[in-house]
């Protein structure tokens, strides 16, 4: 007597596969999801029927061999099961859904990266900084996949709702782009894709809760699937997104693409991503520097205002520091969170916000007269004080987005955020709500006004400004000002050294920095905030340029009566390094 594994042969020796094997019954949960993908019909006899009428049926009997996967799955109404008995079931075929390639050109890193696309069936990582067109990039991949045959459905899985929207939006074929029927934003996995779409967009969220749903829309019969993970960092394979993923795609999905705006350094590993010490190791990269000597980004000027801190730590000593005071790093947290807070006015803070609102105004002013600004803030109550302090010193309220549930993807602040991107307002406070992939190119100052280091998070902030915008003529650049903390100025150093020989370079402008002894770690006690100050001393570039702070102001005076086509602080570093045109700022505008 032959037992079932020689039965089988050679055919199967996955274990997996095999367990797949014994498994006679598809469950409720399986044949539920079924029913739903087919849109609550038989695919037999085409009658719409309730759920306790369907059963589950091997598309290749189970007799015959056919595995207990999703695959061969379909759902069936009692009557046409009945019928079928265990004769084979043709498979269904799912006729490829029409798309249109983009009119628009695609740039060169967008070209080369579909080269890497076309040549690897592997999952992939691309890697392309804030506003090089990674959205762009993936349609045109799914599109091209599509006409090809190669895929019929595309599943793309991002980390908020509102970045669901901006993707059906994307995908319409305006703007150049291809056109790519998504369902629309507010489809579930638990309804059906019909068949004028090509596929959906959901979140992280939603493919965690309804994980079956998903791997049995990827695995549908007749149906290859294309999935694309936009900002793969959120899946980390001992997580309960990046779980979810694996077991909704790892062997239901035809193709894997996954995008991230930049390299991250993360503890535990990422589904789908090669890994190097801890670093995600990218197919493609296309970097920030690479994007400002193509024109596709705008330079961005760091201004990092110094001063001092002042606070009480829980040993009831008082402290004041500046910002290249060696601390602990309990210190060093003290200090940053002391700069930032908001509950006495004339501080840091202050001073950062004061400093960013001149600066907008001149944008304004100058010509881009719907020039906006966002303030990173640390949460809602920080936010509403920040927006308090704004509307003192800008006389308009700004809008202020942030989550009372600390959920990045609560709806509520949806609309306010909406409604900011369609109009001239000047400024936006927000928690966590405006940062990767939200797309508002009027966005042209920063304040990081908020206590996280991360440098994935900071580089996401960073990318809200550095979307060209080729009507603002030679001056199109970001400006985020920050405080001069070490780590803080660090990352963006980091970022301005990733430019180099570009025509356009990114800027840092620096405070005071002097020492102090470092801070021991508190024992008893709370951290009490007490007073700040902040001071902008010099400016200087990744080139080693340097422009003292009476400079600026001269070119800033010198701008204000002769006018000008560059910023103050790009004329203050070739004032600094030549000394005509020193001499006449200092003897105009001095």
């Amino acid at each position: 007597m032959t037992t079932e594994n020689e039965e089988l042969g050679d055919i199967v020796e996955d274990p997996e596969v095999v367990w797949d094997r014994e498994r006679r019954w598809f469950t409720p949960a399986e044949t539920t999801a079924a029913w739903l993908r087919q849109g609550r019909t038989c695919v037999i006899c085409g009658r719409e029927m309730p759920r306790d009428l369907i059963e589950g049926d091997h598309i290749q009997p189970w007799s015959q061999g056919g595995l207990t996967v999703l695959e061969n799955l379909q759902a069936l109404c009692v009557a046409c099961n009945r019928r079928k008995g265990n004769s084979a079931g043709p498979l269904i075929r799912r006729p490829s859904p029409q798309v249109a390639a983009g009119s628009g050109p695609l740039r060169r890193w967008q070209t080369e990266a579909m080269r890497v696309v076309a040549s690897s069936s592997d999952p992939l990582l691309i890697e392309a900084c804030p506003g090089a067109g990674k959205t762009r990039f993936a349609l045109d991949a799914a599109a091209t996949m599509i006409s090809s045959r190669e895929v019929n459905r595309v599943l793309i899985v991002v980390p908020t709702s509102r970045l669901v929207t901006q993707w059906v939006d994307a995908a319409n074929g305006s703007n150049g782009g291809p056109r790519l029927p998504l369902a629309p934003a507010g489809w579930r996995p638990v309804q059906p894709l019909y068949a004028p779409w090509c596929g959906g967009v959901v979140t992280y969220h939603t493919l965690f809760r309804q994980t079956t749903m998903l791997a049995a829309l990827a695995a549908e019969p007749g149906y290859r699937t294309l999935v694309i993970f936009d900002e793969i960092h959120h899946a980390g394979t001992d997580g309960g997104w990046g779980m979810a993923a694996q077991q909704a795609f790892l062997h239901s999905a035809k193709r894997i693409i996954s995008l991230s705006g930049t390299p991250f350094r993360i503890r535990d590993p990422i589904v789908f991503v090669k890994t190097v010490d801890g670093r995600s190791v990218c197919d493609y990269s296309y970097t920030y520097g690479d994007a400002l000597r193509d024109r596709t980004c705008r330079p961005v000027h760091f201004a990092a205002l110094g001063g001092t801190a002042t606070f009480r730590t829980p040993d009831s000593a008082e402290h004041t520091v500046t910002f290249d005071d060696d601390l602990s790093e309990r210190g060093e947290s003290y200090r940053l969170r002391t700069a930032l807070d908001a509950t006495s006015d004339g501080g840091h803070l202050t001073a950062m916000l004061e400093e960013a609102d001149r600066r907008l105004r001149h944008l304004r002013a100058s010509g881009d007269h719907d020039a906006a600004g966002l303030v990173v803030s640390m949460d809602c109550d920080h936010a509403d004080a920040i927006a308090t302090m704004l509307t003192r010193s800008s006389g308009v309220r700004p809008v202020v987005a942030c989550s009372r549930s600390n959920n990045p993807d609560d709806p509520a602040p949806g609309p306010g955020i909406a409604a900011f991107v369609n109009s001239t307002s000047p400024w936006i406070v927000a928690v966590r709500m405006v940062s990767e992939g939200v797309d508002i190119r009027r966005l042209r100052v920063v304040v990081y006004a908020t206590n996280v280091t991360a440098e994935l998070y900071f580089r996401q902030i960073i990318g809200r400004v550095v979307r060209v915008d080729p009507t603002n003529g030679a001056d199109d650049h970001g400006l985020v000002v920050l405080p001069a903390d070490p780590e803080l100025l660090a990352m963006a150093e980091r970022i301005a050294d990733e430019a180099p020989g570009a025509i356009e370079r990114p800027l840092i402008i620096r405070g005071v920095q002097a020492g102090l002894d470092g801070i021991d770690q508190p024992r008893n006690g709370a951290f009490q905030p007490l007073a700040s100050t902040g001071d902008l001393e010099f400016v200087f570039d990744s080139d080693g340029r340097r422009a003292e702070a009476t400079l600026v102001a001269a070119a800033e005076k010198y701008i204000q009566v002769f006018g000008s086509p560059i910023s103050a602080f790009e004329l203050a570093l070739a004032a600094a390094s030549n000394p005509a045109i020193r001499e006449r700022l200092r003897t105009y505008g001095g």
